[in-house]
């Protein structure tokens, strides 16, 4: 009995790590795909759009489909329904009044000019509002003009991929704007803020200086935190931030409204302010 149940429990953690590969294979498809897009803008400019329209192609079919804006917000291409093209959708807002049109144009025109949005909305024909993470990128035609191109999938896990961009455009933001950052991550309607996820700050001694889903902590220091085998997990992040740059530390942790801990792992990063170090994290629920 005892071989059978061990049997049992490592065939769920095979299925269950399948499973987090195959999704991660998904978005990098759905990243590869917009890439392809790109190219293809590259290559040829706005004689590339009439392509992205045509149904039944690599470029549109079921709910896929490859969408243009103008770095205002100017929609080029929009193949679900042509008539919206040409209007600017620059204001665009999903279902809690996330602005999702202006995170996207403010992705594609950062520097890295690149990453995903993550957002609440219907899927075709439906009412009630699903989640759709969406690749987005800044592309050159030949022409010279500026584009964004993106693409979204529906109801895709949290990936390591999704946070590492999380953490790292977090990490951008604070080295750039400092502590008034802070206001940024913990608001709902910001790109860092999606399912269960969300991004906390702590300092090199353990001070919660920011967290969006467990406001309460701020202030205090959680260097002695531990999990019920004793592992310091809190210090495993400031450890890895000091000898690595950056890494993940798997831990338990309650996810946002909840009391019970879950299995978590998060990515941690290292960031310089006026001399001091402190830590930007993020993390993806693993159950």
């Amino acid at each position: 009995m005892y071989h059978f149940i061990v049997r049992f429990l490592k065939f769920i953690v095979l299925i269950s790590s399948v499973g987090s590969v195959i999704h991660a294979k998904d978005a990098e498809a759905l990243e590869a795909f917009v890439k392809s897009g790109a190219a293809l803008i590259e290559e040829k400019g706005d004689k590339a759009f009439h392509l992205f329209r045509q149904k039944g192609t690599k470029w549109f079919h079921d709910d896929q489909y490859i969408y243009v804006w103008d770095m205002n917000g100017l929609r080029y291409v929009y193949p679900p329904d042509v008539k919206g093209e040409g209007k600017n959708v620059r204001d665009l807002k999903d279902v809690d009044e996330k602005p999702i049109g202006e995170l996207m144009i403010k992705v594609a025109s950062s520097k890295k000019g690149k990453g995903w949005i993550h957002y609440r909305w219907p899927k075709p024909g439906e009412l009630d509002p699903s989640w759709k993470s969406t690749y987005v990128m800044r592309v050159k035609s030949s022409s010279g003009k500026i584009f964004l191109i993106g693409s979204g999938t529906y109801d895709m896990p949290v990936q390591r991929s999704f946070i590492i961009d999380a953490v790292d455009s977090a990490a951008r933001l604070i080295e750039q704007d400092g502590f008034k950052a802070f206001d940024t991550l913990r608001s709902k309607r910001s790109q860092y803020s999606y399912q269960d996820t969300y991004v906390f700050v702590i300092d090199e001694n353990g001070v919660e200086l920011m967290n969006a889903a467990f406001p309460k902590l701020e202030g205090r220091n959680v260097i002695n935190y531990k999990d019920a085998k004793g592992n310091y997990f809190v210090r495993e992040f400031i450890y890895v931030a000091k000898t690595k740059g950056s890494g993940w530390v798997d831990y338990p942790w309650p996810k946002p409204g909840d009391v019970e801990r879950s299995q978590k792992s998060a990515y941690v990063k290292k960031v310089m302010i006026d001399g001091e170090m402190i830590i930007v994290c993020a993390g993806l629920y693993l159950d």
